[in-house]
Formats: C-alpha cells, sequence, structure tokens
C-alpha cells in the first residue's frame, strides 16, 4: 500500500487535472507497448540476420571481425554473405584467372585498393543492389553479378553459360530461391 504524506503546505491538485494526466497516460499506454513490440520484432529479426551471416561465414571458417560488420553494414547482409561465399570463400587475398580480386570479387577497374576489407564489400554490395534493382528478381541480380548485366539483358534470363549457371545454383543453395528482394529476413528464419 502506498502511504502519501499530506501536509498543509502540500498544493491541491484539482481532480480534473488528475483525470486528464490518468486519461493521457492510459490513452499513450497502447502506443508505448506497440512500439515496444515493434522494436521486439525488429530486434529479433536482425538477431536472425546476424545469426545467418555468421553461420555462413563460419562454413567458411571465417571469424573476421572487420568482414562481419563490414557485411552487416549493407544494404541486405544475407545476400552480400552469399556473395562473398560464391566470390572468394571469404578469402581476402583472392584473384581470380580473370583478374577480379578480393571478397566480393571486383573488376581492377572498380576498386583500387582491393584488400581493404570494408571498400571492397561496401563497393560489391552497392553493385549487387544495382542488379537487385534493374532486375527485380534475386536470380536474375546474381546472373548479372557473375556474368554482367549486358548478357542476362540479352538473353532474357539466366545466361546460358555454365559458370553463371553454377553461379546461380549456388545462391539458391543457400536459399535465396524463396525470397523477394528486401525480404532475406525470411531466409533467416529458415535457419
Amino acid at each position: 500500500m502506498l502511504t502519501v504524506f499530506y501536509s498543509e503546505t502540500t498544493p491541491k491538485i484539482p481532480k480534473c487535472i488528475t483525470f486528464i494526466v490518468l486519461f493521457v497516460l492510459l490513452s499513450l499506454t497502447p502506443c508505448l507497448v506497440s512500439n515496444y513490440s515493434e522494436q521486439q520484432r525488429a530486434h529479433q529479426e536482425w538477431q536472425l540476420i546476424s545469426d545467418r551471416v555468421l553461420s555462413i561465414m563460419r562454413m567458411y571458417n571465417c571469424d573476421n571481425q572487420e568482414i562481419y560488420e563490414s557485411i552487416m553494414s549493407t544494404f541486405d547482409p544475407i545476400l552480400v554473405a552469399v556473395v562473398i561465399a560464391i566470390e572468394s570463400e571469404y578469402r581476402v587475398d583472392a584473384v581470380s584467372r580473370v583478374g577480379c580480386r578480393g571478397l566480393m570479387q571486383l573488376s581492377p577497374d572498380k576498386l583500387e585498393d582491393w584488400k581493404n576489407i570494408h571498400q571492397n564489400i561496401q563497393v560489391g554490395a552497392a553493385y549487387l543492389e544495382t542488379q537487385i534493382k534493374r532486375f527485380g528478381d534475386l536470380e536474375l541480380a546474381f546472373a548479372a553479378y557473375n556474368a554482367g548485366p549486358e548478357w542476362v539483358q540479352k538473353y532474357q534470363g539466366i545466361p546460358p553459360f555454365k559458370e553463371t549457371i553454377a553461379y546461380v545454383k549456388k545462391a539458391k543453395g543457400f536459399g535465396i530461391e524463396h525470397v523477394k528482394p528486401d525480404q532475406t529476413w525470411e531466409i533467416a528464419k529458415q535457419i
């Protein structure tokens, strides 16, 4: 039980003000509860995405904190983690037979310091995002990332190149085939 000390000098609060304050507090409660629930849901989704990125990194024995933080700062961490897995298997110093370099296998004209982890991931992620926006389809975006958007455009779909077909198949192996762009947290729920 709450005991209130009252003295002659304590000002009296009119009942109408008490009711107004109580009304305001009660009317804000649903909003506050809803806001809290939304924050909890967003945190859970972010945690699922983080866990999925970490699980992909572990598949390649990668525990590099800078790589993790750079991936998590991109537009879509799961898709970026998948691209890195396919492109370089999380090897910072990877160089392809055609000269693409680094984690996201960027061509030399895209980035001078290709061993800069953060820049490599940011530039590669921006390029992937451009392909997703251009084609509106994850499979086509992955095909464009591998073969180039001009080939996807020319063939009006995945180009008939063995490497690109295998690339898209690998991406699908990570669970991207049932996801629309900007909804990769659905992949994270499948863990």
